[in-house]
This record gives C-alpha cells, structure tokens and sequence, in this order.
C-alpha cells in the first residue's frame, strides 16, 4: 500500500485485532459526535499559510494527547477500503520517523488530495478513535475517547445489526451485522 509507506506508516503484519472492535463503517459518522461527548477538535482553515505545519502537528498533538498511540508504541490501527463499494477493515501500522499524514497521506488512501483529509485511525485496544474530514473552508482532527459511549456511534451500530450491508463485506470478513452487535454487547 503505497501511499501509507508515503503517509510515513509501516502496515505490522503480524498483528491480530480483539474481538469486540469498534467496525469501520460505524467510525464513519464520528464527524457528527457532539463535543458534549468529549470529542476534541483542531481546525486549520484552508487560507492559513501555515496549513501543512498545524495540520500535521495538531493530528501528532491530538494523537499522542489523546492516546491513539504513544512515544514508545507508535502502532495504531487505519481504517481501510479493500475497494469501491466494500466495506472498511482495520489495519495496524506503526508510525515511522519521516511521515506526512496529511499531506503525502492524504493524498492517496487517507483522503482525496493532500490536506483533503478523510480518515479514521483507532487504537490497538480500541479506547480511542481520532479521524480527520475536510470542510467547506478547514480541515478537522478529532480525538474521541471511548467511543463506545456515543450514542451517535451506538445508534448508528444499533441500525447496522440488521443485516442490510452484510453484502458489502470481503467474504472472509465477519459480516458487519456480526460485528456491530459483538461492539455494542461489549461496552
């Protein structure tokens, strides 16, 4: 995955995720978590001269704040689509010494041009959620903790355990119905 090597991250293969995670497709409706829900967020406007800086220093800030990942384990889990209409699945990777998350990053599997951030990061035990998305005038990073705790993510999870995007899933994928129920049961 060449644009994480870009992104200055390194996919761990050896690593094996818990059960009881958070799915992807639940993370996506992490933007609408009201800050009432302790989300913290940092705003860069797109005209600020400084925008490659304080976007990648307040996602560092915020991370390593937060908890996604710390100065001595720098692994994390990216949310990752296998391809167009499948669903996301987590990957874990360790942040390298030279990286642009978004920047170089951004520019390919976590978002759609560089500072045109869409991604969503977990991590390794799944306390914490950061993702970043791209407004009309800014670019956001957000950090939540415990995201099992948003109803916003618990009634979105609620409404996926019907069954209607199993289809969407890589066939040896847990079914995302499967999924959303194990996350909800496990908080």
């Amino acid at each position: 995955m060449m644009s994480l090597a870009a992104a200055g991250l390194r996919i761990v293969e050896e690593w094996t995720g818990p059960d009881g995670l958070v799915p992807p497709t639940v993370t996506g409706q992490a933007p609408s978590v009201p800050f009432e829900d302790d989300r913290v967020e940092a705003m860069v406007d797109f005209l600020d001269p400084h925008l490659p800086e304080k976007a990648n220093a307040d996602w560092y800030r915020l991370a390593v704040e937060g908890g996604l990942f710390s100065e001595t384990d720098r692994r994390f889990l990216v949310a990752i689509h296998p391809g167009p209409d499948r669903l996301a699945r987590w990957c874990c990777v360790e942040l390298q010494s030279e990286w642009d998350i978004m920047g170089k990053g951004a520019d390919g599997l976590l978002g759609s041009a560089p500072y045109r951030p869409e991604f969503r990061m977990l991590s390794l035990d799944g306390n914490v959620l950061c993702f970043a998305t791209t407004w009309e005038h800014a670019i956001s990073t957000s950090v939540l903790k415990a995201p099992h705790r948003s109803q916003v993510l618990r009634r979105w999870a609620e409404g996926l355990t019907d069954g209607s995007m199993d289809d969407m899933g890589e066939p040896d994928d847990t079914p995302l119905s499967v999924a959303a129920r194990r996350w909800l049961d496990s908080h």
